[in-house]
């Protein structure tokens, strides 16, 4: 039962659409995926930069591309795999978690990807999603797969920096996107097809205990790609409802951005000169949505060099 009132809608506005010239026609095995018409294209994983650019990727067509301050698009790399999530490390270069391939190394500087991590001990990821890297360089990572209701066996992993790989979540339902709270005391993460966002205490052995359910909601496909802001305000992609659901820290609705045309808002990330632009990819219509936001967002840790 809900005693609220409706929390107020924000518009979001186009930002940009990936141009016809940037498409892909490739056969690829995502075409007979969609229930929709598929337009050469799957966003994900945008990730914005010190210099403003926005990098996203094109999961069916193994791409990631970059778009400058001024919404000019260059095809960054094209390779055998299928980039999801994307997160920057200090040193600059993207962590991609790759649903053929495993988690990957991008190097904005060369263009070139290499592997980080492609196997835990000897068996295979069921496909990596989403990724995020934390202030001590710990890396954050969903194990989606095609778990589900009746496969509830996703994981969400942290890779330590001298190479321990921790099972943080092993009986999740289809783990999707992720994010850490402001203080890095709590770990958010989707869960696409039970239709909830988790929320995992962090402990200081590492560890977690009494992991709950921040957010529960409704439609065909649940929750996607988060974001957070400084406040502790979750965004949360939905991708079925055409919406970005905004909770506060304590659980509370707050506001929900309403898609600026196509429905499939998979992803999001906080940029722009100040910090508070959200960008937001509708994957399937192939475009980039905005709203300026009242505070800053949480965004990747400094880098040394970004191209």
């Amino acid at each position: 039962m809900n005693f609220f009132n409706p929390p107020p809608t924000i518009k979001a506005e186009l930002y940009l659409t990936v141009p016809p010239n940037l498409r892909c026609n490739d056969e690829s095995e995502w075409r007979g995926g969609f229930a929709g018409d598929y337009e050469n294209i799957f966003l994900e994983g945008p990730t914005s930069d010190d210099n403003g650019n926005l990098w996203i990727t094109d999961i069916p067509h193994g791409r990631i591309l970059k778009f400058d301050s001024n919404r000019q698009g260059t095809e960054c790399v094209k390779y055998d795999g299928e980039p999801n999530g994307m997160a920057i490390r200090k040193d600059g270069k993207f962590i991609v978690a790759d649903y053929k391939q495993g988690m990957l190394l991008f190097d904005p500087a060369t263009n070139e990807i290499s592997p980080l991590l492609t196997r835990r001990n000897l068996e295979r990821f069921k496909g990596p999603n989403d990724v995020i890297v934390d202030s001590k360089d710990n890396v954050y990572f969903t194990d989606q797969g095609q778990t589900s209701m009746v496969d509830q066996t996703g994981r969400v992993y942290r890779l330590s920096p001298d190479g321990k790989l921790d099972v943080l979540v092993s009986n999740g339902i289809s783990p999707n996107g992720l994010v850490l709270s402001p203080d890095e005391k709590f770990l958010y993460v989707a869960m696409t097809r039970s239709n909830e966002v988790w929320r995992l205490p962090l402990h200081e052995d590492g560890s977690t205990s009494k992991v709950g359910v921040f957010f529960r909601s409704f439609g065909n496909a649940g929750p996607d790609g988060l974001a957070i802001d400084e406040q502790g305000s979750l965004f949360v992609c939905h991708p079925s409802l055409g919406s970005v659901f905004v909770i506060d820290k304590h659980g509370m609705p707050k506001a929900r951005i309403e898609s600026a045309g196509g429905m499939n808002l998979t992803n999001c990330t906080f940029g722009g000169l100040e910090g508070k632009t959200l960008y937001i990819t509708d994957s399937l219509k192939g475009n980039v949505q905005v709203v300026e936001w009242h505070c800053t967002g949480i965004r990747q840790w400094k880098t040394s060099a970004s191209s």
